[in-house]
């Protein structure tokens, strides 16, 4: 088969025309003319087409400028946070749960911190420095406050008794005077405080054979011996009704003494266990009258109970 290219189309000239009647144009105009609602359809529909390719148009602009802007707003974020001095510790702010606490004090231990990048300063690093320098914390939150503060709660161990140091050689008091009171907590650590929000009255514990000076924040007893302190004391009140009205620890020897009814002390052993003690004290109540007592019972030994 060959094919012929068919040449551009083009009006017959007027004198192929074939005549018109009016009759035929009207016929013509009748059928072919759309009607009104017809043409209000069309009208709508080709508004609708035309609006959607510029609504289309439009949305594609639109998010290629939210992209634009949401890029670059990312990236002055992150020049904020990596590079602004304003995100930096400017501020160290500390709340306490106890009035003993030391604020300034604190502060002046924090104050490394300060300038340092607020985002990658971690809670653990001023944890491990506030515990190295107090030895009585029991809890430590830390807080960052953007863009430049860093809140720091501390609570701290509950006062065991306050605490009094004998001298050695002599028996009286060797604490000093003022305004400042020595505590114990209930781990055993040695603090000195000008105020306590303690609402029961303390024990006192009078520290006898420390060998040398005990410095505040140390650890003067542990817990174990302060616990049994407490034992022995309710053991004595439950079972035998005495009144503890004297506390004694001594250091070294790892002893305390307990001075019952207000005039004669009973001696234990720390490292003994308790039961046996009260059964030799026990035994000895019933061989010996207790008002013969004038000092103190020794219930340390294992083999005999020596009183004076």
């Amino acid at each position: 088969h060959s094919t012929v290219p068919l040449k551009k189309a083009r009006r017959l000239p007027r004198r192929f025309n074939r005549p018109v009647s009016k009759e035929t144009r009207r016929l013509v105009r009748r059928r072919h003319r759309p009607s009104g609602h017809r043409r209000w359809t069309d009208s709508l529909r080709r508004f609708h087409r035309r609006s959607v390719r510029i609504l289309a148009s439009w949305r594609r602009s639109l998010a290629h400028w939210l992209i634009g802007i949401l890029i670059a707003l990312l990236l002055i974020a992150l020049g904020l946070v990596f590079f602004s001095p304003i995100i930096r510790v400017r501020e160290i702010r500390v709340e306490r749960m106890n009035t003993r606490l030391d604020v300034e004090g604190v502060q002046r231990m924090l104050s490394p911190f300060f300038d340092r990048h607020l985002l990658f300063l971690q809670a653990r690093e001023v944890t491990q420095v506030l515990r190295q320098h107090m030895a009585d914390i029991q809890e430590v939150v830390v807080r960052k406050d953007y863009p430049s503060q860093l809140t720091v709660r501390i609570t701290l161990d509950p006062l065991f008794a306050k605490l009094i140091i004998m001298n050695p050689d002599e028996a009286e008091s060797a604490t000093g005077t003022g305004t400042h009171v020595d505590y114990l907590t209930e781990h055993g650590v040695y603090v000195v405080a000008s105020a306590i929000d303690q609402q029961q009255e303390l024990p006192i514990i009078e520290i006898v054979d420390w060998g040398v000076w005990p410095e505040a924040g140390t650890a003067l007893l542990t817990p174990d011996f302060l616990k049994r302190m407490q034992e022995t004391e309710r053991a004595l009140t439950e079972q035998f009704g005495h009144v503890i009205t004297r506390h004694r620890a001594f250091v070294r020897a790892q002893e305390y003494h307990l001075q019952i009814d207000g005039d004669k002390e009973l001696w234990f052993d720390s490292r003994a266990p308790l039961e046996e003690q009260l059964l030799r004290y026990r035994t000895f109540l019933r061989s010996v009258d207790l008002q013969s007592v004038t000092q103190y019972v020794d219930l340390r030994l294992s083999d005999r109970v020596i009183y004076k």
